[in-house]
């Protein structure tokens, strides 16, 4: 089980949440795959480090080709927050991440803003 860790993607949703021009609303961040997850944590290298290796254990109580895909369910496939004054509603220390569990394919984020 392979995985890569990436924290750029609440510069990026930002990006879509300047670009939509929504004051006030909601952002969904989804995997569009099932061996990928898209969570909020803290971005500390060794927590997340950690919570790969509680998926890894996890994981290794199935067979091979579904490691992954036990990961994906362990650590969700989604974010849903706020958009409050043009800004994504996280905690100081929340970030989110996306972690790929396989890095066997390019993988791809649907985000959905809904607001005015």
């Amino acid at each position: 089980l392979s995985s890569a860790a990436s924290d750029v993607y609440k510069r990026q949703v930002m990006e879509c949440v300047r670009r939509s021009n929504i004051r006030n609303g909601i952002i969904s961040i989804s995997s569009m795959h099932t061996t990928a997850s898209v969570f909020t944590a803290t971005n500390d290298i060794e927590a997340l480090n950690g919570y790969l290796k509680y998926y890894e254990k996890v994981s290794t109580l199935a067979e091979e080709p579904l490691r992954a895909a036990i990961c994906h369910q362990l650590a969700g496939g989604s974010v849903v927050t706020a958009i409050c004054d043009s800004e994504i509603s996280l905690g100081l220390t929340q970030y989110i991440i996306y972690m790929d569990f396989d890095g066997e394919r390019e993988k791809t984020v649907e985000i959905n803003i809904i607001g005015e």
